[in-house]
């Protein structure tokens, strides 16, 4: 049944990793698993050694001057198995960063399209700045110039937002800029916004993320304002 509904599968996905996943990675990892003896032998000394000191300090410390061995084993197995919950926390939380990482997770929260825009729009960015490297640090007037010495495929220039919208041409807005200006300025840009009120960018520096639309329009307003300083600039006589 699951097969005809992925989304439920990919839902029961998580938790049955996070309860039978240790078993599976047993599986897999012990036999692979090579005994360092003298790394063994080097902790378990260690731990006689920790012992052994545990229970002469106490017993010094004790007015009485008896603290049973019981109570050194005790502390000594609870700390063992305190290093142990630790060890295994974080594994749990690595693995669980690791399932919501997956593709089907990413594709049910409707990411896959807006991830696959932001690193489309990164990669223009940094075709851009190869370029603009070769160029005297002049970025191309249009995403054509950058093919097909730099850019063979030109798939990269496009991108969709949202799963439910067309794949569009990304705006580029580097015709001017050279690399040696504010790297916070805006180069790249989705030519919408996706169904949540998001839209693709991408930095002069080479940044690219997802952003709300009013970060957006502050962001196109700065870089209007530098790009009407720089044509003012270039006007002026000197």
């Amino acid at each position: 049944m699951l097969m005809f509904f992925p989304e439920l599968f990919s839902l029961l996905e998580l938790p049955f990793h996070l309860a039978c996943g240790w078993l599976f990675y047993l599986i897999e990892v012990v036999p692979q698993t090579q005994v360092n003896v003298e790394l063994l032998l080097c902790s378990l000394g260690a731990l006689l050694l920790g012992t052994f000191g545990l229970q002469l300090l106490m017993s010094r410390l004790r007015a009485s001057n008896r603290w049973p061995w019981r109570w050194t084993l005790a502390w000594c197995a609870m700390l063992v198995v305190m290093l142990g919950t630790s060890i295994a926390a974080v594994g749990i939380v690595h693995q669980t960063g690791w399932l919501f990482r997956l593709p089907g997770w990413i594709e049910m929260g409707g990411m896959g399209t807006q991830m696959k825009a932001v690193n489309n729009a990164k990669q223009v960015v940094l075709a851009a700045r190869q370029y603009a490297s070769a160029h005297d640090g002049k970025f191309p007037e249009s995403c054509a110039e950058m093919m097909p010495e730099i850019v063979t495929d030109s798939r990269i220039f496009w991108a969709s937002v949202d799963r439910n919208m067309p794949v569009e041409p990304l705006v580029y807005a580097g015709a001017g800029l050279r690399d040696t200006d504010y790297g916070n300025l805006l180069v790249v840009w989705s030519p919408r916004t996706s169904a949540n009120g998001r839209r693709v960018i991408a930095r002069l520096d080479g940044s690219a993320e997802v952003v709300r639309e009013e970060k957006f329009q502050e962001m196109l307003a700065a870089f209007r304002e530098r790009l009407f300083s720089h044509e003012a600039a270039a006007k002026t006589p000197r």
